[in-house]
């Protein structure tokens, strides 16, 4: 997440995209239920032309997501 760990060695990088994994642990629910709220997602952004739909299926971008879910980090 971009800590440093040790002087002059950064952290792993978070992902630009929350996949199934990530949204489950954020929503606390099942793989299921986290399926169907990344579907929901993609969908308003590729209806608002803000994803296109070649994009890889259950994925959304972070940003979204957390803001959609009124997530704060």
């Amino acid at each position: 997440m971009g800590v440093l760990t040790e002087p002059g060695v950064i952290g792993s990088a978070t992902s630009c995209y929350i996949g199934m994994e990530e949204a489950k642990e954020y929503l606390g629910c099942s793989k299921n239920k986290a399926y169907e709220v990344l579907r929901g997602l993609r969908k308003e952004l590729i209806d608002s032309g803000k994803l296109y739909p070649g994009f890889p299926q259950g994925k959304v971008p972070r940003k979204y997501f957390l803001e959609r879910c009124m997530i704060e980090e």
